[in-house]
């Protein structure tokens, strides 16, 4: 049997892009990239440098005051640096930073990052349990098509055998000295009827294909677009993190420490705010493809069957482009989702506007080329 995937160069379901989710700590130092470390390596070791060199000069210049202008010792001062040179020096793994000989691969990256990762665990097992469905009922319609197309080729060869002898001027007149004109009239209109009929069902088949197409585009563009500005906003906070929490330590930018704090948490929920959205999206592609199923198996059933289906011949992936676009609006929500979980905890108007935008201009431009086409 044909797989409809290897025409239409899209599947439903794609595990290799979902497996960099929950990944950016080992992207920012993988290996593969630039040799020893990550492509990210150097920027994030100088930005911890800037950061201890920022946080050593704020203390010194605290401890300055106090010894030497002989301002009162306040401890939880010199404390906050101290808190902050701890929090840069396990920023990373030491493993890879270097700073310990202990091996370790804790940092406090991991440590923040464990609660989102664990109900992001959770929510992808749960979109896992329905992705196994969607799968099997996918699996099913391809086959259905396939029968469809296989059915329709034989009608239409038919068709096209039967215009073919209405062509030829020795068989009509042979059938005109045995049946009379006007049979062979009905047998021309009749042949005429159905070599129109099939060559308008396979206009509907194809532009079928078309849609299923588009429909998936649009659904994968949304998820993927998602992904990868989590995966932009994540790699930004965590090489400019020390820099932020370095400034922190000036009295005009106490707070910059927990805005980080916030926007990372958030960004980081974005990873089980997607898989918990994409578990109800699955929910909704079960039902419109069982819908496709059961047109398809109606359409399948027989030649009979085929046949009705060429004179009322409609887009059994109608639905499907729907639930695309429903999906799409709903995995705009994960921002706001993701926000809802760290309280004041900002909302990412680009990231939620950028997976649409890029979903409308990619349908855009095949419902464009579909136009050319057809004119």
């Amino acid at each position: 049997m044909a797989d409809i995937v290897s025409d239409l160069g899209v599947n439903l379901l794609e595990e290799e892009i979902d497996e960099v989710i929950f990944q950016t700590n080992q992207f920012l130092t993988d290996a593969t990239f630039t040799g020893s470390q990550g492509p990210f390596w150097w920027i994030l070791q100088m930005c911890m440098a800037l950061a201890a060199l920022f946080s050593i000069i704020v203390a010194a210049g605290m401890a300055y005051k106090m010894m030497v202008k002989h301002e009162p010792l306040d401890v939880m001062k010199l404390f906050r640096p101290l808190a902050v040179s701890i929090i840069l020096c396990w920023w990373y793994p030491p493993a890879d930073t270097g700073i310990t000989n202990s091996g370790s691969s804790w940092c406090v990256l991991d440590f923040l990052a464990y609660i989102p990762n664990a109900i992001g665990s959770y929510t992808h097992d749960l979109y896992e349990a329905e992705a196994s469905q969607i799968t099997d009922r996918y699996e099913e319609v391809q086959g259905l098509i396939y029968v469809r197309d296989t059915l329709y080729q034989n009608l239409q060869a038919q068709a096209d055998v039967a215009r073919t002898g209405t062509s030829d001027p020795n068989l009509v007149e042979a059938t005109m000295e045995n049946a009379g004109v006007d049979e062979v009239m009905a047998m021309e209109k009749d042949a005429s009827k159905l070599w129109f009929t099939s060559l308008t069902a396979g206009a509907i088949v194809g532009l079928d294909k078309i849609i299923m197409l588009i429909a998936l585009i649009v659904f994968r563009v949304g998820w993927w677009s998602t992904i990868y500005c989590q995966q932009i906003l994540l790699g930004m906070l965590t090489i400019f993190g020390p820099i932020q929490w370095a400034f922190s330590l000036l009295p005009k930018w106490e707070g910059a420490w927990a805005k980080w704090l916030i926007r990372y948490l958030t960004v980081h929920f974005y990873g089980a705010m997607l898989y918990f959205v994409g578990f109800y999206v699955l929910l909704l592609f079960d039902i419109v493809l069982t819908i496709q199923v059961e047109n398809l198996t109606a359409i399948t059933a027989s030649e009979a069957t085929m046949a009705a289906f060429l004179q009322n011949a409609f887009f059994s992936a109608g639905y499907l482009m729907a639930a695309s676009i429903v999906a799409l609006k709903c995995l705009n929500l994960v921002p706001d989702l993701a926000a809802w979980m760290i309280p004041e905890g900002d909302t990412a108007f680009s990231t939620r506007n950028f997976g649409e935008g890029v979903a409308q201009q990619a349908k855009s431009t095949a419902t464009g080329m579909l136009s050319g086409h057809i004119i």
